[in-house]
């Protein structure tokens, strides 16, 4: 079968993050040392459960009030969201890739384990690899599964609306690969850049 739509994963594949940024972002913002502010986003589970869709940014940022006993009026959920948000840089080569796999198969989209906060952060960049319109988006928050969970694999199969074996998968977690693969598309694992033009072009040549 001819491949007729190619995702990308968004992290790693896309953009670079940085969580490490993310939580001297956050310490700045709250007053707490770099080590407590990964406790209270990372280790504690918070930013998973928003990037699975069990809470919304306003149910993040009341958490996090919350825990470090704080006001709404002293720390907002705008700030807080952008700064566990300003923690990604492009990767510029992969806008040719991209707009190579659009060219050849037709259809392109993104399928991210990502919080509504960062991808609505990365969409608001001037980068050229935000600009580009998406055909399909499957983001983790928004259908309430994360790879590599099989409900994600499957929003992202309906709204391709090809075969599994017609859709080309790029990500850079093993495991995510492999659960694509299980379910008969054609995956691979590379981070961004010359790894994924190689796939491409393994597929649909220069």
């Amino acid at each position: 079968m001819a491949i007729e739509f190619v995702y990308f994963d968004l992290g790693n594949v896309l953009v670079r993050f940085d969580p490490q940024i993310a939580c001297r972002n956050v310490a700045k913002l709250t007053g707490v040392s770099v080590d407590a502010a990964r406790q209270l986003i990372y280790d504690s589970g918070l930013q998973e459960r928003y990037e699975q869709g069990e809470i919304t940014g306003h149910g993040f940022a009341m958490l996090v009030r919350e825990q470090l006993k704080v006001a709404d009026g002293d720390l907002s959920k705008e700030d807080l969201l952008t700064a566990i948000s300003d923690m990604f840089s492009p990767i510029d080569s992969m806008v040719d890739v991209v707009n190579l796999a659009r060219r050849r198969a037709g259809r392109i989209g993104v399928l991210s384990n990502t919080c509504q906060a960062h991808w609505n952060w990365i969409r608001r960049q001037p980068w050229a690899i935000s600009q580009i319109d998406y055909d399909v988006q499957i983001l983790s928050c928004e259908v309430k599964s994360m790879k590599p969970g099989p409900g994600i694999y499957a929003a992202a199969e309906k709204a391709a609306q090809v075969g599994p074996d017609q859709i080309l998968f790029i990500d850079d977690k093993p495991e995510n690969v492999a659960a694509a693969s299980q379910r008969g598309w054609n995956a691979h694992q590379c981070v961004g850049g010359d790894d994924a033009k190689a796939v491409i072009q393994q597929y649909f040549g220069e």
